[in-house]
């Protein structure tokens, strides 16, 4: 019958997986993102009260939080994601986990106590991602400041001197007015500068709200964009976010 065999053709077309353009992530086709265990630290100290990041500081954070692990899932069908949360007492949350209702239902539990033990949080972080049961899994660690760092710098450089040592790629998320004017970006960027390799690791400087937390953060741990001095992401250091 007259157009039965140009109708089957642009089946062929339409179903044919061979001509089907891959999805995209940010910048990147989701099949050529790579195979990660990731473990995301939660800054759930008292400052997260603050609502310079709407409505507050860690609600940014969740819903920053859930983005992430859906982008990731999504990227690499065998990549998982674990949360732990860093003040008070340190607690997993999740061990790394393609269930994503289980990371959601744990993120709405959270509460904000005492101060953020940032040291102690990557090194848990570290440890759950050693014993991920898959070890093709390229291990990453994504860690969210959004308090005055207590630590002293020469640990966060021994720790990331570690981490480097281990293949773990690390991506630091620094946000809050307050940290774009004490000594969290000088540490930050040191504790980078150790573990970095060959540009899998990053520290990402939100600027003072008011922003999206969430789209600040994808376009930069997500996404790829272009980079200029200042107050914002890179590889090494501060780039520009605006």
């Amino acid at each position: 019958l007259p157009g039965v065999e140009e109708a089957a053709s642009l089946s062929f077309k339409l179903f044919n997986p061979s001509t089907l353009t891959p999805p995209i992530l940010g910048n990147q086709l989701i099949d050529t993102m790579p195979l990660e265990a990731v473990m995301v630290c939660m800054d759930n100290s008292e400052y997260q009260r603050n609502g310079d990041y709407s409505p507050n500081r860690l609600i940014a954070q969740r819903e920053t939080i859930n983005h992430i692990a859906l982008s990731k899932t999504e990227s690499n069908m065998e990549s998982t994601v674990g949360v732990l949360t860093m003040a008070g007492k340190l607690k997993v949350l999740a061990a790394p986990t393609r269930n994503l209702g289980s990371i959601m239902t744990e993120l709405k539990s959270v509460g904000m106590r005492g101060k953020c033990d940032l040291l102690a949080g990557i090194k848990t972080a570290q440890l759950a991602l050693k014993n991920r049961q898959n070890k093709n899994q390229h291990p990453r660690i994504i860690v969210f400041v959004g308090s005055p760092i207590e630590t002293d710098m020469k640990k966060l450089t021994k720790l990331g001197a570690q981490l480097k040592k281990n293949s773990y790629a690390v991506d630091v998320i620094n946000f809050g007015k307050e940290n774009a004017q004490n000594t969290n970006v000088e540490k930050l960027e040191a504790f980078i500068n150790a573990v970095n390799n060959e540009d899998n690791s990053h520290l990402v400087n939100v600027p003072p709200g008011p922003h999206n937390l969430s789209d600040m953060v994808a376009s930069t741990i997500l996404g790829s964009v272009p980079q200029t001095g200042g107050f914002g992401a890179s590889g090494t250091g501060g780039g520009n976010l605006s």
